[in-house]
């Protein structure tokens, strides 16, 4: 059952071709349902996780945890090898089209490029992108430029082959979580702790407009600190809408008592389009948001209770059309290419793999 209710809009999506369904012309969105959503696989690791990535090819799976170490697992082996070389905790991840590539960023500052088709990798190429974390990495569509944002306030972009620093973007205020380029490549898009969204022009190098996200930043009195920044943002994929998610009505942030938010804002007009909030009796982290390319959209949070949820939104509408319960807390989310698959990186130490569709019968021996 699509989610989309016109079999026309559901016969014109793409191709997405993967290793997962490589037997399969092309991805049946009929046979897609949320509310279906299972547990397929899980990849064990000895500390807990907290973030995830798919390359496009969905060959690897990578995550980051509480250690130094970046983990990659080979989806359809389920084979791990590890990642050494950090400084600290990894959080964020990009691949090259191809998947042949990764980069990682850690809180310590750097950026890692690695070659995964080696069988014990060693990074190639370290970049000193940040005084303080980076939060973030991002390649750029098309697949000339790395983009990075840190605790130094600056949003940077990177020559992919050489590691030269092109640009530097100065005039956030305070730590800058999350940067992405927009999928026509002329422009970047970065978010800081206090919800401050900017834009800038590659071309000209400036600082064009900014989006308002403020509500996604509190006051925690108990602390004393600002809570805040984006843990996922994610352009749709014809660059209309940009999705981030988060915190919001912080009350006490280290204990969890405050909302989980996700935002989406028209991106011509930079106007806030609507704020998703899971039930009311969920307090947390909104960790994950992802765009399904047949219209609908996934969100993934952790729980104060140390528990998570699965969420999932129609085109278009305000309220989630349903919610998965998870076995514990989620701090990462990806899809696969056949879009039928999505990964979570979950606290207790295991990345699963969820599926999208009916639960197949098993066979009669």
């Amino acid at each position: 059952m699509s989610v989309n209710s016109s079999k026309a809009v559901a016969a014109s999506k793409p191709v997405l071709d993967g290793p997962v369904e490589a037997q399969k012309p092309a991805v049946d969105y009929e046979a897609l349902d949320p509310v279906k959503t299972h547990m397929v696989a899980e990849l064990k690791h000895t500390v807990p996780l907290t973030s995830c990535r798919v390359d496009p090819t969905s060959r690897f799976i990578v995550a980051g945890a509480e250690d130094l170490d970046v983990h990659v697992w080979d989806y359809k082996t389920k084979a791990k090898r590890t990642l050494t070389g950090h400084t600290s905790w990894g959080r964020s991840f990009d691949f090259s089209a191809d998947g042949n590539t990764l980069y990682s960023a850690c809180w310590g500052g750097d950026i890692k490029v690695w070659d995964l088709r080696e069988a014990e990798p060693k990074a190639k190429m370290t970049i000193p992108a940040h005084k303080g974390s980076a939060r973030w990495v991002r390649v750029s569509p098309d697949q000339t430029k790395l983009a990075t944002c840190g605790n130094d306030l600056l949003v940077k972009v990177w020559d992919l082959k050489s590691g030269k620093l092109l640009q530097s973007f100065s005039g956030h205020e305070r730590h800058v979580y999350a940067v992405d380029f927009h999928p026509q490549g002329k422009q970047l898009v970065s978010q800081d702790l206090m919800g401050v969204i900017y834009i800038w022009d590659l071309e000209t190098g400036k600082q064009t407009r900014n989006i308002d996200a403020s509500v996604m930043t509190g006051y925690d009195k108990k602390f004393a600190a600002d809570m805040g920044g984006a843990r996922d943002l994610q352009f749709s994929p014809d660059g209309s809408e940009l999705a981030t998610a988060g915190i919001t009505n912080v009350v006490n942030s280290f204990a969890g008592v405050q909302d989980p938010i996700i935002m989406l804002f028209d991106w011509k007009s930079g106007q806030e389009k609507t704020r998703l909030k899971p039930d009311k009796t969920f307090q947390g982290i909104a960790w994950g948001v992802r765009y399904h390319p047949d219209g609908f959209l996934i969100g993934a949070g952790a729980n104060r209770s140390g528990k998570g949820e699965l969420w999932f939104r129609k085109l278009e509408e305000s309220e989630f059309f349903h919610t998965m319960k998870l076995p514990t807390a989620a701090r990462g989310l990806d899809l696969l290419s056949d879009a039928r698959h999505l990964i979570v990186a979950h606290s207790d130490k295991a990345v699963r793999v969820y599926r999208m569709t009916e639960e197949e019968k098993k066979k009669q021996v």
